[in-house]
């Protein structure tokens, strides 16, 4: 018999938490290892869910590239940037999704993720999303980078334009520019969202100068804006989490220090109510930002103003998303894309465990299943 999910798993709070603080830069194994720290202190502090900025790991390209780039920087950069990019799954995901298990909490990982296909040198700047019994249940790769992010990440497609079920409610997210997607934001809305994941590399203005993204310290950032419409809209806690950078995580060697617009990333995080009222204000400087998500709030709303219920036209209005099957109506059930386990990565885990490694295929199976 088919049941409805019960608003945030059936619990009437849900306490989250939002890690505003500095990645090592384009150290992927620093900053798997501060993210460890991070995870367990948000647990530790009761939070179930905790959620990292847009690719904190391992660093947002925070510079300027162009023809009249300087061919050694532009190499140097480039290379660290490559290098730095994390494979799904690998060894530095096991590593988060061991400290989910370890201490009973969500994980959502904002991280630039190399294409695994051999031969493919491609970036994407993906959102990883770990179950808390240390499960990888899946990823969102942006659709499309915004502006001069183009020549660093490659474009995601609609194959994981979807929503998780878990026990703390249906999780989705999108990614800085793709808030402002309004087809994007619709078809979220459209899962039955209960809390929205919307990350971004800072807070930042876009009408001050001299610069084009400035420091945000009028509470004017668009993504404010956005969190909030998205919230109302389709009925939903919405997470925002904004980076916070500081200058001495940034190598000393790498070429383009102290020429980086890294202003911005001074935080600006927030939790938003399915009302669009900020339940925790947008909060500055490095610390993990806690918040009460009552379900309550989305029974009350979503009376009021049911964007995939009561105040849904799927006979005058339909949104089609595509998909492994081809067009479908966005909400159409998903079965999130499998994440599968490279069989080097394997080999290697049981080598460096000395476990037999059938065994080890055996567990991976398991946790498929």
């Amino acid at each position: 018999m088919k049941t409805k999910q019960p608003i945030l798993g059936g619990r009437q709070q849900v306490k989250v938490a939002i890690a505003q603080i500095s990645c090592q830069f384009l150290n992927r194994e620093a900053c798997v290892t501060r993210a460890v720290a991070a995870i367990k202190e948000a647990a530790s502090n009761g939070a179930e869910l905790v959620v990292f900025p847009e690719v904190w790991l391992a660093g947002y390209p925070y510079w300027t590239e162009g023809w009249d780039s300087n061919m050694p920087e532009w190499v140097n950069g480039r290379v660290r940037f490559h290098d730095a990019a994390v494979l799904i799954p690998s060894e530095d995901t096991e590593r988060l999704a061991h400290a989910a298990r370890d201490n009973n909490i969500h994980v959502v990982m904002g991280c630039n993720e190399m294409d695994s296909r051999p031969g493919a040198q491609t970036i994407y700047n993906t959102l990883l999303f770990i179950g808390r019994e240390g499960n990888l249940l899946g990823k969102h790769r942006k659709l499309i980078p915004t502006f001069t992010e183009r020549m660093f990440w490659g474009q995601g497609d609609g194959r994981d334009l979807v929503v998780f079920e878990t026990d703390i409610g249906r999780i989705g997210g999108l990614i800085c520019g793709e808030n402002l997607m309004t087809t994007a934001r619709a078809a979220m809305a459209a899962q039955g969202e209960h809390i929205h994941i919307a990350v971004f590399p800072g807070s930042f203005a876009l009408h001050t100068g001299p610069q084009l993204e400035e420091p945000d310290k009028a509470g004017y950032f668009w993504g404010n804006f956005a969190a909030r419409a998205h919230a109302m809209e389709a009925g939903t806690f919405v997470i925002q989490a904004c980076s916070f950078m500081d200058e001495d995580d940034i190598p000393d060697d790498f070429p383009y220090k102290n020429k980086m617009n890294t202003g911005y990333a001074h935080g600006g995080s927030a939790i938003i109510s399915p009302l669009g009222v900020p339940l925790v204000e947008p909060q500055y400087g490095s610390q993990i930002i806690y918040g009460e998500l009552q379900a309550d709030m989305i029974k009350a709303v979503k009376a009021i103003l049911g964007s995939v219920g009561h105040y849904d036209r799927p006979d005058v209005l339909r949104l089609l998303v595509r998909r492994e099957r081809g067009w479908e109506c966005a909400d159409t059930p998903v079965n999130p894309p499998n994440i599968r386990w490279d069989d080097d990565v394997l080999r290697r885990s049981a080598d460096q465990y000395d476990i037999d490694e059938s065994l080890v295929y055996k567990v991976v199976e398991d946790i498929q299943k």
